[in-house]
């Protein structure tokens, strides 16, 4: 059995993904660990996730006045956020930004 370097591991599984074989036909031709080469498959595959994750923007939102007196006078002290599932998420006033787009494309 041989004991690829890290680069070579990046390498095999770039070969891997252009071949046809299962992984255990693949390691056996290439005399390396099949649960090695998973791990670095993975490891990849997270990698490139990482890499091309889109930007996350919020979309302009247009607020309309409330016709009802004592909603007008009420400040707000929360952001409600109903997601496609139908599930509501509520924030407090001044929650960051970064951490609001991240959790709601999480939620989808």
């Amino acid at each position: 059995m041989r004991f690829p370097t890290p680069t070579e591991w990046l390498k095999l599984v770039e070969e891997f993904r252009g071949s046809e074989l299962q992984q255990k036909e693949f390691t056996a031709k290439h005399n390396v660990s099949l649960e090695t080469f998973r791990y670095w498959l993975y490891k990849k595959a997270k990698h490139v996730q990482i890499e091309s994750k889109p930007e996350t923007k919020f979309l302009p939102v247009t607020v309309v006045a409330s016709a009802a007196p004592k909603a007008r006078q009420q400040k707000p002290s929360e952001v409600v956020v109903e997601l496609p599932s139908g599930a509501v998420v509520r924030f407090a006033i001044g929650t960051d930004t970064e951490y609001l787009a991240e959790l709601v494309a999480a939620l989808g």
